[in-house]
């Protein structure tokens, strides 16, 4: 199968300085998989005609990236588009290096979307898609919704004594956002609320201290703690799979699409709220070495199946089913 992926050369997530490198690992492992025949860059507007390809991904994950392809609806190929952030509104201004974005809402990047011909859109959060995008697409929603978590790439391996909690700081991370959102999407009140407890160790997001660790770095803040908070009320954000990935035990908030990856409590991770935070927080710091099996199987879990490896290796298969079943019919 041929791919043809489009995307904006200067997209900020896919800079090496964005304070997030896993979208840009997505991004190279999709184009450096092995399996597919050719890979053509298209960034730049164009007719569909230019394009030779089976597959075609809009690598655009914030729909900022506002592209012209003449009668792509029209193409062969199997479509798809990556849509990050469902409850994204349409807005319009400018990043700290000066440069103009327009990131379209969630009503205009489906009118976009059908407009081109899209046959799947690749969403990491179940519940935002469902909210935010889903209610538009009518009975389509459920047939055009391609699910893979936020996979960041692996970028250490955990062994020997480097993977023992009782060798690292004894003491709970606590790092990210408290943003506060809006009426009806509030994605990190818990967070706020936990990060004021004295039982964790709160470094400041790097976008607050550019100093702090971040991007290809963030790995190496996560290896010198034994446990950090992935908090989110919406979605399973990178954090909930950078934690496992570095051997810390992860203390999460509960989300279903945490529970599909099959993450369960007290075996992958401990699942923490309001009424139990305290007391599993407390004890974690009381006997570290106990949880050690439960770090050592959240890591597995993620690097067996989560991985930028894995979301690409998926998307393979996924768009080979479709190509399979459009050649018997």
């Amino acid at each position: 199968m041929k791919l043809a992926i489009v995307y904006n050369r200067d997209d900020h997530k896919l800079s090496t300085e964005s304070y997030s490198q896993t979208y840009r690992h997505m991004f190279d492992a999709l184009i450096e998989h092995n399996e597919w025949e050719n890979v053509q860059h298209v960034t730049e507007s164009c007719h569909s005609d230019d394009i030779d390809a089976d597959i075609i991904i809009i690598y655009d994950i914030h729909s900022s990236h506002h592209i012209e392809i003449e009668d792509l609806k029209f193409h062969k190929s199997i479509k798809y588009t990556y849509f990050n952030d469902p409850h994204q509104p349409d807005v319009r201004g400018q990043y700290k290096d000066g440069t103009l974005v327009h990131k379209l809402g969630a009503q205009e990047r489906i009118v976009r979307a059908l407009q081109r011909g899209i046959n799947f859109i690749i969403c990491p959060y179940t519940d935002g898609y469902n909210k935010f995008i889903a209610p538009s697409l009518g009975e389509d929603a459920e047939l055009m919704f391609v699910w893979f978590p936020v996979a960041p790439k692996r970028l250490s391996t955990i062994s020997g004594s480097s993977k023992l909690l009782i060798k690292r700081h004894h003491k709970i991370l606590a790092n990210g956002h408290t943003w506060e959102g809006w009426e009806g999407f509030r994605p990190y009140a818990f967070r706020a609320w936990a990060h004021q407890r004295p039982q964790l160790s709160l470094v400041s997001h790097c976008l607050h201290s550019p100093h702090m660790y971040r991007g290809n770095s963030f790995h190496l803040m996560l290896n010198r703690f034994a446990a950090a908070v992935a908090l989110t009320d919406w979605y399973v954000v990178p954090k909930y799979l950078e934690i496992p990935l570095a051997g810390c035990l992860c203390f999460a908030q509960q989300n279903k699409d945490y529970e599909r990856m099959g993450f369960k409590d007290n075996e992958h991770c401990i699942y923490v709220n309001r009424h139990n935070f305290d007391k599993a927080t407390k004890s974690f710091l009381q006997d570290i070495p106990f949880y050690q099996f439960i770090a050592d199987n959240g890591r597995k879990l993620a690097e067996n199946n989560y991985t930028a490896e894995h979301f690409a290796q998926y998307i393979f298969n996924h768009s080979k089913e479709q190509t399979d079943g459009s050649s018997n019919n």
